[in-house]
């Protein structure tokens, strides 16, 4: 803030006299605020006549330096108070910008007399920007919304939009290995499925996924570079090496031929599936360990696939509880990496009523809800070897347990 400087209209003689007697008065304690030099704001400055800021800024006529404080010679209290001269905002409104007023000096009306008053505070814009809505399809509302943005003239940016409500889910969940072939696939309302092959002949809108077998001789390298030419996202590995009956290598084969399913980094590699028993685990366990102490990315692992079919007699109970303990057998397993239950189901004496494999499928469905890194599983159907785990009837029509299944949901 600045003052103006007024023209002294007396002689330089007055002014000394006068200067004398303010100060002689401040010494005794009165203050002349009548006699010695008017009330301020009549026509001399806060030592001589009152108003520093109508006829003389106090720099020129009475300095604090030559005449004595403000509050020796006349300050606002004494001489005028800015009540008294005007104060800073009747004798400069802020203009439209908030600029001090422009002849609202800070000596009008002495040391109290307060400088022009600032323009209004811009306030905030009307409203923040909305927040980004989540999608409508995201996976549990990929991203929050976006921040709105700043408000119109505002000191305060419009705040962060809410968090993106959790979307309907487009990620595949539910699935089938397809076993009774391509027909089941759309009345159990499944998202994806594979038939332990590299190629599929099934016309459906639910996504393939090509698999390693590890047949003798197989052509990985020609497989994996068809999967990834057709734009599969997936591939899975051997199927049940630890089986003598299945892909039946060991756990230093699979690792040697390992290499050629990594070869190109836009297909994610899933684990061998093995057994979902004791032996299974451990040769999970030890493929895993030797995956896991790999530097060269040759080795690379993207997710877990494991089975896991009860077998023992009451091991399809309604609560799941034994497919979930074999389950958290497998998320111990270091790397924590997502799972896929590409084969599950109800054999051998573990199914000994269609009712109770019923009450297994319900509980298990809710069940593995409650394990966020269970991404997929798919169901094990056969009409020949054991009818109470069948899912659709010969003629297409959804058997009881196949009613469960497809109102399970499809995707996550």
């Amino acid at each position: 803030m600045s003052s103006r400087r007024s023209q002294h209209r007396g002689s330089w003689a007055a002014v000394v006299v006068l200067a004398v007697l303010a100060a002689c008065n401040s010494e005794t304690g009165s203050s002349p605020t009548g006699t010695g030099g008017g009330a301020a704001g009549a026509s001399g400055s806060a030592g001589t006549s009152g108003d520093a800021g109508t006829s003389g800024s106090a720099g020129t006529t009475s300095s604090a330096a030559t005449t004595g404080t403000a509050g020796t010679i006349g300050g606002a209290g004494t001489t005028g108070s800015a009540g008294t001269s005007g104060g800073a905002g009747s004798v400069g409104v802020a203009g439209t910008t908030g600029a001090a007023g422009a002849s609202g000096g800070a000596g009008r009306g002495g040391a109290t007399g307060s400088a022009g008053r600032g323009g209004t505070t811009g306030s905030a814009g009307a409203t923040a920007g909305a927040g980004g809505r989540g999608g409508t399809k995201g996976v549990a509302g990929a991203s929050g919304g976006r921040g709105g943005s700043s408000g119109a003239g505002g000191g305060s940016a419009g705040g962060g939009g809410t968090t993106g409500a959790a979307g309907a889910g487009t990620q595949p969940y539910k699935g089938l290995a397809s076993y009774n072939g391509c027909t089941d696939l759309a009345v159990l309302n499944t998202s994806w499925y594979y038939t332990w092959n590299a190629s599929t002949n099934c016309t459906s809108s639910a996504q393939f996924v090509p698999q390693i077998w590890g047949h003798s001789g197989e052509n990985i390298a020609s497989e994996i570079t068809a999967a990834a030419n057709k734009g599969y996202p997936y591939v899975l590995g051997f199927n049940e090496p630890d089986n003598t009956g299945q892909s039946n290598m060991t756990v230093a084969a699979a690792i040697g031929l390992w290499p050629q399913l990594t070869t190109n980094k836009a297909l994610l590699v899933g684990s061998p599936a093995t057994q979902g028993n004791s032996t299974g685990l451990t040769w999970l366990t030890q493929f895993m360990t030797m995956a896991n102490a790999d530097t060269t990315g040759t080795l690379r692992v993207d997710f877990i696939a494991m089975h896991w079919y009860g077998w023992n007699s009451g091991s399809c109970e309604p609560s799941a509880a034994t497919l979930e303990n074999f389950l958290k057998q497998v998320e111990a397993i270091p790397g924590n990496r997502p799972i896929w239950i590409t084969e599950w189901g109800c054999l051998n004496v573990s199914a000994p009523t269609s009712a109770g494999v019923q009450s297994f499928l319900s509980g298990a469905i809710t069940m593995l809800a409650k394990h966020p890194r269970v991404v997929r599983y798919g169901w094990f159907e056969s009409r020949t070897s054991d009818p109470n785990t069948t899912l659709v009837n010969s003629d297409g029509t959804l058997t009881a347990l196949g009613t469960i299944y497809a109102g399970a949901p499809a995707t996550k």
